[in-house]
């Protein structure tokens, strides 16, 4: 398979639920937690993954609109919610094949690595740690992080100018239209995985510079 490679050392932001890390399993046993609470059937896996992409509390307001409860009720539910996925967090979701050692070729090779996530700080650092792969990334910019959240670039810029890098030497991969926007509108290239949670549309002006069928494919640094 095709390894990517240069000789210049870059900035690779990587999304996290869908790229990184299969998170669907856990996400869908805590919303079948509260939705139990509620009286309401559970819901598969596969619903559960058209609904991840823009963080929790959107998600919690696609679960309840599915099952008829009234959004209203977000805000006193969201705190069950927390209590549900915060024990769920990291039990159940599992790296993708190939991510720790692209990372760690990543890492050796001197490139900087950040991850930028719509997912909650809370989730996204524990999720990070209870999979031993905090140490990779030198920050981590989540949904909550900003007033804003992908596709918005300003994520991306406020990811770079923590790490005190340029717009040229970024690099975005990602699983889905999100993150492929939020790149597009800050003037980087974007890669996204085949696997994950792309809700279809990776066509025509969201199309990707590439396509990542495995991480195998990421060599020691990377290059379009």
């Amino acid at each position: 398979m095709p390894v990517a490679m240069h000789t210049a050392s870059k900035v690779v932001l990587f999304d996290l639920d869908g790229t990184l890390v299969d998170t669907a399993p856990e996400i869908a046993d805590a919303v079948n937690d509260l939705l139990k609470e509620l009286g309401k059937p559970a819901v598969s896996d596969a619903l559960v993954v058209q609904w991840i992409g823009e963080g929790a509390r959107t998600l919690l307001r696609s679960a309840l609109e599915h099952a008829r409860v009234p959004v209203a009720e977000l805000p006193a539910l969201w705190s069950r919610f927390e209590v549900h996925y915060g024990e769920r967090c990291g039990r159940r979701s599992t790296p993708y094949p190939g991510v720790r050692a692209a990372l760690e070729r990543l890492r050796d090779a001197g490139d900087r690595l950040a991850v930028v996530t719509n997912k909650e700080t809370v989730y996204a650092r524990r999720l990070l740690e209870r999979h031993e792969l905090a140490s990779f990334f030198s920050a981590v910019v989540a949904g909550d992080s900003l007033a804003v959240k992908k596709p918005d670039p300003a994520v991306i810029r406020y990811a770079l100018e923590e790490l005190g890098a340029t717009l040229d030497s970024a690099l975005m991969i990602g699983d889905s239209v999100v993150d492929v926007r939020a790149a597009r509108a800050a003037g980087i290239p974007v890669w996204t995985v085949r696997h994950g949670y792309h809700h279809g549309g990776l066509v025509g002006a969201d199309r990707p510079d590439r396509f990542i069928a495995h991480f195998d494919e990421l060599g020691t640094t990377l290059v379009p």
